[in-house]
């Protein structure tokens, strides 16, 4: 069975960016398979509002065919040029999927900075060493305990959200009746580091370094209390 882009979309969902905060993160977690259940995609679509993360828009599908996905990516990162806004960088989860992951950053190389974030890699945060899966739950976690993260409160993802459970110091997930694995759970902690990760778009802008004006140059001091008596001369030594 075929699946329309503007059947996954929302109506309006434009509308609820604000077209003055340029900083937007997006997070795709693949769909995968567990336990010989399908997991759903899942994409999340952050904007940061002064201090406030805002989880504009996040999306969760099941399909067979990649071409969705990336037809989906397509749209939104079109959508938000179209009203003035670009995305600061593409996380994609890539652990499992990553032939898939490539493939959808050839096809976006042009249109948004992509990462692929491998969790089971290590990576040192704070000095502290730990699995990259680890990274993107505390990351999330902390975030919403730190009353910085805004979440939507759609049905779907507050169940999605609490099939998650914190497991010898990183997370995994219950699988729900639907084959949901906490795929929104992921796709949050990844547009997440999209925003607070290294990298993104170079950006360049003129800087004041001070408010005051140039001194005045001091006056010429005349060492030869005689040269007053005697003119400048007009001819010029050719070197």
């Amino acid at each position: 069975m075929s699946i329309r882009v503007a059947d996954i979309l929302p109506d309006g969902w434009i509308d609820l960016f604000d077209r003055n905060s340029p900083r937007i993160g997006i997070g795709l977690d693949p769909a995968t398979t567990t336990k010989k259940k399908s997991n759903p995609s899942s994409i999340t679509v952050t904007q940061q509002v002064g201090l406030i993360y805002y989880p504009r828009l996040t999306v969760r599908y099941k399909s067979t065919d990649p071409d969705v996905t990336h037809s989906l990516l397509d749209q939104i990162i079109g959508g938000l040029r179209g009203i003035g806004l670009r995305v600061r960088k593409v996380c994609i989860l890539a652990t499992n999927e990553r032939y898939f992951a490539v493939a959808v950053r050839k096809k976006l190389a042009t249109k948004a900075p992509v990462e692929l974030v491998i969790e089971s890699e290590n990576i040192t945060y704070l000095a502290e060493e730990m699995k990259v899966k680890a990274y993107l739950g505390n990351l999330f976690v902390n975030t919403i305990d730190e009353g910085y993260f805004a979440l939507a409160p759609a049905e779907f993802i507050k169940v999605d959200l609490r099939l998650v459970l914190r497991d010898r110091g990183t997370f995994d997930a219950e699988i729900g009746k639907d084959g949901g694995h906490g795929d929104t759970f992921d796709s949050n902690g990844a547009s997440l580091h999209a925003l607070k990760g290294k990298g993104g778009p170079a950006e360049a802008r003129a800087a004041s370094t001070g408010t005051y004006a140039a001194a005045a140059k001091p006056r010429r001091k005349v060492l030869n209390p005689f040269a007053n008596r005697y003119g400048r001369s007009r001819s010029r030594r050719a070197i």
